[in-house]
């Protein structure tokens, strides 16, 4: 597997970011037995963007889970930016993360390396903030991707505010990203809404819905939004059992993920 860490300037975000990639390449060992035109072969390979969690950055997937093992065996490139805490939004006042994601990251990534261009092997994923990160990715822009994974997301920020202000987490500020976390019901910021918007496509994005029946917090709108997105016509999937909120149960997910996605689509 290829590791490959990239800096940048994003017009998007007007700075300089920080991007992890992942790419599947020949075994070292099988080396000794091609030729370097066999090796360095030209390929269309498929990529799953995956966003981190609130607090983290884009070496938490290397540092906690198996992601580079999964990858290598299913052939997937794998994109790993970061950020930050802005719920991959585009704030009231602040920078653009869906633009970012959604546009300027994938042209980079395509302008960069031997990765697929096309929706069908194109996907996004990730856990908490990050689930609805992916989550509001692939709902605002379902032209662009051919599956999402959410894991244990925090796909319901009105609901999430006061449970995390409780918990010592109050630093959140979704009154410069959303205009107030009373402001997502109802919005493009709403992923029921989003969802909404995609019942009468033809082409929905498949949806990979997760938490762990120990994430309290968590559980009971990542359920609704699975059931929403039923409602609406969306393939989709809950995958539950025992889990908290944590790198274990993320391991887990992004896993099943990966192997419903080498079922489906590579």
């Amino acid at each position: 597997m290829i590791l490959s860490h990239c800096n940048f300037y994003s017009k998007t975000l007007k700075n300089h970011v920080d991007v992890n990639v992942l790419l599947p390449s020949m075994a070292d060992n099988d080396h000794f037995f091609h030729e370097l035109s066999e090796v360095y072969d030209k390929r269309s390979i498929p990529v799953l963007y995956l966003l981190h969690g609130a607090l983290d950055d884009y070496t938490m997937w290397l540092r906690h889970t198996n992601i580079e093992r999964y990858a290598e065996s299913a052939g997937l490139a794998v994109v790993m930016p970061s950020g930050q805490n802005g719920f991959y939004s585009n704030a009231l006042y602040g920078l653009r993360y869906y633009d970012y994601i959604t546009e300027e990251l994938p042209r980079f990534v395509e302008y960069t390396f031997p990765v697929a261009r096309e929706r069908s092997k194109r996907f996004v994923a990730g856990p908490s903030m990050g689930g609805y990160g992916a989550s509001k990715c692939a709902l605002g822009r379902p032209d662009r991707y051919a599956a999402f994974g959410d894991f244990s997301g925090a796909v319901d920020p009105g609901r999430l505010e006061p449970l995390m202000t409780k918990m010592g987490f109050g630093f959140f500020r979704y009154d410069l990203i959303f205009g107030g976390s009373d402001r997502v019901a109802g919005s493009r910021d709403d992923l029921k809404v989003l969802a909404g918007e995609c019942r009468g496509r033809k082409e929905k994005p498949y949806a990979f819905v997760a938490c762990g029946e120990e994430d309290t917090n968590n559980y009971g709108m990542n359920r609704e939004l699975y059931d929403t997105l039923k409602d609406c016509g969306f393939e989709a999937e809950f995958f539950g059992g025992h889990g908290l909120h944590d790198w274990e149960y993320w391991d887990r997910c992004v896993q099943a993920f990966i192997g419903r996605l080498r079922e489906a689509c590579l």
